[in-house]
């Protein structure tokens, strides 16, 4: 961007994000949320809005009133979603536009799960919060795969490829530090504490997973991780595609709406995998599993 574009940037009280395959309008009142953002963006994803243009998502985020308390109102359109104060802007406007892709897109079918490529073929980690999808999404990131997702595996309803949508990765908590700790050059921006997630921070995705933005992958391979402490050995077994096709439906978020499309594709995709359940308490040997694996 432009020395000329960045300056009108800093003045603007809407702006777009293009994040393939979706755009989103701000309609925003805040330029510490522009600015924020701008650092975890590339400056080509971010523009003046175009009136000509018809944008995915509107989420809007105006200050409703001043002094104490969450000054900030973030809804999309007349939906609400939250009320937030200025030092978690950030991670309220990643939400919300998780909350807008999971809740009124409906092109392709959306599981919940963290997508990394290599070699063309994708790997598939559908899980609930709490199991470590994204501290795995992140390191093999970090080793060289590339990032689709660590949020949203978006399946193309009619050729079945894994479309990427590729956003900061969200980190909380401990591995915020672990992932400091084991890869002191990770570009890790945006920390925020005492969220209702608690601390939060945003690792940026590595240079080729931005320049392939749009590159579509093969799904092959489906692993549910599951982090557990006291796990004293890793567990990797091979799980059968019935039971396979009913954990990914399970962690949809639009399978049901989607209705005869979703259960074509849903079993479309689960023919082209080779699915298996990862139980772990080491990181390390996670990644060594998975890199053997895949």
């Amino acid at each position: 961007m432009e020395q000329s574009q960045r300056h009108r940037s800093q003045h603007l009280t809407e702006f777009a994000i293009y994040t393939a395959p979706f755009s989103v309008l701000v309609a925003n009142r805040s330029n510490k949320l522009l600015n924020a953002l701008s650092e975890l963006y590339p400056p080509q994803l971010i523009a003046e809005p175009d009136p000509e243009q018809i944008y995915d998502f509107c989420l809007n985020v105006q200050r409703k009133w001043s002094g104490w308390g969450r000054p900030y109102h973030v809804s999309a359109g007349q939906q609400h979603f939250r009320m937030t104060d200025t030092e978690q802007l950030v991670p309220v406007f990643e939400w919300g536009l998780n909350w807008c892709v999971a809740s009124y897109q409906h092109q392709y079918l959306a599981i919940h799960a963290a997508v990394l490529e290599r070699d063309g073929k994708a790997l598939i980690m559908p899980a609930p919060p709490g199991a470590g999808k994204s501290t795995l999404c992140a390191a093999l990131m970090l080793e060289g795969w590339r990032l689709l997702s660590d949020e949203m595996c978006l399946v193309d309803l009619t050729h079945g490829h894994i479309v990427p949508f590729v956003r900061p990765v969200s980190l909380k908590n401990q591995s915020l530090s672990l992932l400091q700790t084991w890869y002191p050059a990770a570009r890790i921006c945006q920390i925020t504490a005492g969220t209702t997630k608690g601390t939060v921070g945003y690792l940026s995705p590595s240079e080729t997973s931005w320049q392939s933005y749009r590159q579509t992958a093969d799904p092959t391979w489906v692993v549910f991780p599951q982090y557990n402490a006291s796990q004293t050995t890793l567990q990797l077994s091979r799980i059968s595609k019935a039971d396979a096709f009913m954990h990914m439906a399970n962690n949809s978020f639009n399978y049901a709406v989607l209705a005869e499309q979703g259960f074509s594709s849903l079993g479309r995709l689960t023919q082209q995998i080779t699915a298996y359940r990862l139980e772990y308490a080491d990181i390390e040997q996670a990644l060594t599993e998975l890199n053997k694996l895949c």
